[in-house]
């Protein structure tokens, strides 16, 4: 299955940012969004993964090659950077405009008009109105790849739909979302609800998309949860062919899902795209021979990881690892908060802190309320801690507060 995994990232035809970011935007003027899709991720990954512009360039690609729902959570990331963008007015981004969540992001954005100043540096002015010789205005690129998805299968302003109906021209301005496609959106302090055909056993949280991530360890699934109405989808399903799922953790500097799987010979380490889920790439951890039950990502420390026989382990994003500690009991679940201070449920109604140097040492324990059990999934979240409680077939993700 590694071999697999591997195999499956094909080697990228570009060498550094700027010269992903040219054949990316070469690849959008010729209409092969699939292509500018890969390229314009090569540059990100190339790159420092909180550049806006390269940002924005990935999420132009998503954008036009069906991807809206994953666009969407990228121009979020863009826009707690304060970047100026035309995402509000680009025909590029109609499909986003279409999702029932715009209106809240685009509220994120800041209102500057898109000018000569101020055009995202993806868009080159040959892009914003390209010519050919002579003056004479280039004719509408003609979209060349598969019809996107369902939730992105929106027709383009002025191009027909399948059943030969053309819709009118797009208004330049965000539309109004009627309120009956609206997801409910919880009260304060309600906890938040949930219902899946998953049997969660992690769960992590992306500050900056305000979602909630779970994985199932015997269904090999992943899926995003959002903070506000509860809407579940699928990140990684049945296609991303991993093995049974021992731990998920965030970086939440570089915006990587890290996911650690059962291999057939040893355990794996996958760096995944956290907006889309794809694999980005997969190492083995050969030194970790017992089954993983629970990983968190710890500041400084980097990855943390448990086994089965109450070994903690710090892993690098190469798949070396190396012994920090041993417990006498065996984790159920670990979190970590922005201290990188370490928590560890052990299936009583409490979790031990512990702070981690060459090794880790405990500090306190801090309790947690009965109605929680004491083997639930957890995650560190600001100064509260947010608990998966199964309730009545559904789910309910509750909190406490940190002292």
């Amino acid at each position: 299955m590694l071999l697999a995994l591997l195999s499956a990232q094909s080697p990228s035809p570009c060498a550094d940012v700027a010269s992903c970011r040219t054949l990316a935007l070469e690849a959008q003027q010729r209409g092969d969004y699939e292509v500018f899709h890969d390229l314009a991720w090569a540059a990100h990954r190339k790159g420092r993964g909180n550049d806006p512009a390269v940002m924005l360039l990935v999420a132009r690609a998503q954008s036009l090659s069906g991807r809206p729902g994953d666009a969407l959570v990228m121009l979020e990331r863009i826009a707690t950077t304060g970047t100026p963008t035309d995402v509000a007015t680009s025909d590029d981004f109609a499909r986003v405009r279409a999702l029932p969540r715009w209106l809240e992001v685009a509220g994120k954005f800041s209102a500057a008009p898109e000018t000569p100043a101020t055009r995202p540096a993806d868009v080159p002015a040959s892009a914003a109105r390209p010519e050919l010789k002579g003056g004479k205005e280039r004719p509408p690129t003609i979209e060349k790849t598969a019809p996107p998805k369902p939730e992105a299968a929106i027709p383009e302003a002025g191009k027909p739909d399948l059943a030969g109906r053309k819709p009118k021209a797009e208004s330049r301005k965000p539309e109004a979302v009627p309120p009956a496609s609206r997801a409910r959106r919880r009260e304060p302090g309600e906890p938040l609800k949930f219902t899946t055909i998953l049997t969660p056993s992690a769960l992590v949280y992306d500050v900056v998309s305000r979602r909630f991530i779970i994985a199932d360890r015997q269904a090999r699934r992943i899926a995003v949860i959002d903070e506000d109405t509860g809407q579940v989808a699928t990140l990684v399903g049945a296609q991303g062919a991993l093995g049974e799922i021992g731990g998920v953790a965030i970086d939440p500097q570089r915006g990587d899902l890290w996911v650690l799987t059962a291999g057939e010979n040893s355990t794996v380490l996958h760096r995944m795209q956290l907006i889309s889920g794809r694999v980005l790439s997969a190492v083995p951890v050969t030194a970790i021979k017992e089954p993983v039950v629970a990983m968190a990502f710890a500041g400084s420390a980097g990855l943390v990881l448990a086994d089965t026989t109450g070994t903690i382990w710090s892993v690098r994003p190469g798949g070396g690892s190396r012994r920090i500690g041993a417990l006498e009991y065996v984790p159920r679940a670990l979190g970590a908060d922005a201290s990188g201070r370490l928590y560890v449920s052990g299936g009583a109604p409490r979790l031990a802190r512990f702070t981690i140097d060459s090794v880790i040492r405990k500090v306190d324990t801090i309790d947690v309320e009965p109605s929680i059990p004491p083997d639930s999934p957890f995650v560190v979240a600001g100064k509260r801690v947010h608990f998966i409680v199964a309730v009545d077939g559904s789910f309910e993700i509750r909190s406490i507060a940190l002292k």
